[in-house]
């Protein structure tokens, strides 16, 4: 049996940080949600959905960036658009709009619109829409013509970022129901 040495402390309203024996980690938000980074390269996102109802999605990454996943890695081309308009408006949305780093995100029913400051609006329809998945923050979009769309949500909710790429996937028939 060893000594542990675990101290946590609140630096501000709605952030901890804690200072343990092999690790450290900052964790951001309440109750309601919460994502915490520890020292380790360890990134875990939760959302409480109900009393006693709560959703949680861990990932590791080690110190060159690399995820712990024996994923594949995936061809990225994130300046070359798919398909190149000067603004692509937006008919009714079928996923609400989402914030990224350098603009936002939305999906209409012809397909989904990336916005990025000083760049042309891409539209990609979902027909061509071969994988949306959400790791994280990071909402990575997958099109036929192997382009690879890596986008860096900001918004707070990591339900309503779940829900976005769930919404995605369906339309575009990627999963059942």
């Amino acid at each position: 049996m060893g000594l542990r040495i675990n101290k946590s402390f609140k630096i501000a309203p709605g952030v901890r940080a804690r200072l343990g024996s092999k690790s450290s980690s900052l964790s951001i938000g309440g109750k309601a949600g919460r994502v915490t980074v520890n020292s380790r390269g360890r990134l875990t996102t939760a959302v409480r959905l109900a009393p006693g109802v709560s959703y949680s999605t861990s990932t590791s990454t080690s110190r060159s960036g690399s995820s712990d996943t024996k994923a594949k890695p995936a061809r990225s081309v994130p300046d070359i658009p798919a398909a190149p308009t000067v603004s692509a408006p937006l008919g009714p949305l079928i996923a609400p709009r989402r914030k990224t780093i350098d603009g936002w995100v939305a999906a209409d029913l012809r397909g989904v619109v990336v916005h990025r400051r000083a760049l042309d609006d891409v539209r990609i329809p979902l027909a061509q829409l071969v994988s949306a998945e959400l790791d994280g923050k990071e909402l990575t979009l997958k099109t036929s013509d192997v382009v690879t769309y890596r986008l860096m949500l900001t918004t707070f909710s990591v339900a309503r970022d779940l829900h976005f790429a769930e919404t995605l996937a369906r339309a575009a028939r990627l999963t059942q129901s």
